[in-house]
């Protein structure tokens, strides 16, 4: 089975409380079977990063 990647971008449109338990849920869902598998890289680009940085995301950012 693939490992599936998830980018994670906590507090973008959402709490940063809800990416957080949303993650937990996949965790725990892979724990649970074992066939499922994630992996999770977070970036900072929420509406914090656009105050200090007037964009949402750094030019190379995709």
């Amino acid at each position: 089975m693939p490992t599936f990647t998830i980018a994670v971008i906590p507090g973008d449109g959402v709490g940063i409380e809800v990416v957080a338990e949303g993650r937990r849920v996949l965790e725990t869902l892979a724990r649970r079977d074992k066939r499922l598998r994630f992996r999770f890289t977070t970036f900072g680009w929420g509406s914090a990063y656009y105050k200090t940085h007037g964009r949402m995301m750094p030019a190379d950012g995709l």
